[in-house]
């Protein structure tokens, strides 16, 4: 998932290299072609603005076959993607290495270079039809609350941004409101890199003052604006982590919505602002000092930076003054647990602040955990019409390779007693609550003592009945021991049985992607060791 960007970075010092191995290298395994002239397609009607929450089978039409580029050319393209993001993020490397500050940036800005000649390079002819997945239709319980298809939007007023956003869509940004229910929506944008296409989210709290408490902005479109202004006025704005697609859009949305106050997790870096964090033990006049200096470096008024592990209304006091804490802490609406790592042989940092709405028994989370809707019981998301041709969107293999893409496991293909083909991968995560693989491997595999922790605190100190992410589906339906389960793979007492039972039945052979690139980043000691077994749990075959 895009999502699992910054989180990279923060965690491998020579992440362009590590990430375009791994991104570039899949560029051409058959990925769908983007829509020809997508610019000048009207977009979907908002006729389904009105569709109430219904239950239906969803059943996709069979593959056609379609050209696709030949194993040489693809190869020959693959080396020469590889070659020009490893130039920018090496030489971005080399030419920050005396001065960590520097060197940040010199890799982000490598990185977001290299990206863009990828994502301009690397769009294949029409993808070969592989293998359809076999319909096992796992329970959807999970997803009850969730219907992709009762969505608004306003493709008349506008989806263009300037400046443009650094990541595909860059023009006809097609946004899609969502009623989550409980005085909860969520904006949703597609967001492109490379062979990777995926939602990302902005949600939206409706506060008892009747200001809206708005997590993790995208790119404020006129179309964006209007379905966020119809919901009442934006009073809190928050940066929940410090993962580049996360905060590309802040500095523009902000600038849009100056009244509200701003509130960001620790740990920013990159071209698009830096702050520090607020650890326990400092005084007033040093907490003071990381938020100013932040207002400074992101380039926005800052109100404040959420401190390092637990903040609530009870323990708010022992963490910093009150008239640098939010109001929503303050009056007990929210509680927030802050994970943050930082290791000497990475880039940067890497944080994500998860906020538990009391009013709404909900935990909102941006990357931590994520639910893949399976294509045999929903339809996929209309938006994704507005940026793939409907043939494209028709083949019953683009959400399962859409899926495996996003979160780094292979398009592997396997036949079942009937001859019938399907995607392991993708099945074993579909309907889900699951830990992104790429976060298991990129993050869990070096930091496992700080997320165990922030998942405990999490569970310890939140009672919810649902969970509201960043990407994929969501709201869904899951408790505080549903949660842990996603993260039993860091448990130290886990037992092969629990194993089994609480994970995804991934098997060993399709982590095989990560442990390439893991051990790539080791040999050439481009950032911290992997210290834990990220693929505890996996299945033989």
């Amino acid at each position: 998932m895009l999502g699992s960007l910054g989180v990279s970075m923060g965690l491998m010092e020579g992440v362009g290299v590590g990430l375009g191995c791994v991104f570039f290298y899949r560029s051409f395994d058959g990925w769908p072609a983007k829509k020809a002239g997508s610019r000048h397609k009207k977009p979907p009607s908002a006729g389904a603005a009105n569709i109430t929450a219904h239950s239906y089978k969803y059943v996709p039409p069979q593959p056609t076959p379609e050209a696709g580029l030949s194993d040489a050319n693809a190869n020959m393209w693959r080396i020469i993607i590889l070659a020009l993001v490893s130039i920018t993020a090496v030489s971005g490397w080399s030419h920050g290495a005396k001065d960590p500050v520097n060197r940040r940036e010199a890799i982000s800005d490598g990185f977001l270079f290299g990206g863009g000649i990828v994502s301009a390079l690397s769009r294949p002819q029409n993808a070969i039809a592989s293998p359809s997945s076999v319909p096992t239709t796992p329970s959807s319980i999970i997803l009850s609350e969730w219907d992709p298809l009762a969505y608004k939007n306003f493709p008349l007023e506008g989806q263009s941004v300037f400046p443009p956003p650094f990541l595909p869509p860059i023009t006809n940004r097609a946004t899609y409101r969502y009623s989550l229910g409980r005085d909860t929506w969520a904006l949703e944008q597609l967001l492109a890199f490379a062979n990777v296409t995926a939602t990302i989210r902005t949600n939206v709290v409706k506060l008892s003052s009747g200001g809206l408490w708005v997590c993790g902005p995208l790119w404020p479109t006129k179309e964006y604006c209007k379905l966020l202004d119809e919901l009442g006025e934006v009073t809190e704005v928050v940066l929940p982590v410090n993962a580049l697609e996360h905060k590309a859009a802040m500095k523009q949305f902000v600038q849009r919505y100056q009244k509200a106050k701003v509130w960001v997790a620790p740990g920013q870096y990159g071209p698009f602002g830096e702050c520090g964090a607020i650890k326990a033990g400092m005084s007033a006049d040093q907490i003071k000092k990381v938020v100013h200096d932040a207002s400074k470096t992101m380039g926005y008024h800052i109100s404040g930076v959420l401190p390092i592990g637990s903040l609530s209304k009870d323990s708010a006091e022992s963490v910093m003054p009150k008239n640098l804490r939010p109001s929503w802490i303050n009056d007990g609406t929210f509680g927030v647990e802050t994970l943050y790592v930082e290791l000497p042989e990475n880039a940067g940092p890497v944080s994500e602040s998860a906020f538990h709405h009391k009013a709404s028994n909900t935990l909102f989370v941006t990357d931590a955990v994520v639910c893949v809707p399976s294509s045999t019981d929903f339809p996929i998301q209309p938006i994704f019409e507005t940026y793939f041709d409907a043939t494209v969107l028709s083949d019953p293999t683009f959400w399962p390779r859409t899926v495996l893409q996003a979160v780094f496991l292979p398009l592997r293909a396997e036949s079942d007693s009937l001859g019938t083909q399907y995607y392991p991968g993708y099945e074993a995560l579909a309907n889900r609550l699951v830990r992104a693989p790429i976060l298991r491997a990129f993050a869990d595999a070096r930091s496992p003592h700080e997320v165990r922790s922030w998942v405990n605190n999490i569970v310890r100190n939140s009672k919810f009945d649902r969970i509201i992410t960043a990407h994929f589906a969501s709201p869904i339906n899951a408790s505080p021991s549903l949660f842990a389960d996603a993260f039993e793979h860091l448990n130290e007492n886990a037992t092969s049985e629990s194993l089994s039972s609480a994970l995804p039945p991934i098997t060993c052979q399709d982590w095989s992607t990560l442990d390439s690139l893991n051990s790539f980043i080791g040999d050439n000691k481009l950032g911290a060791p992997v210290v834990y077994d990220y693929k505890a749990g996996c299945r033989g075959v």
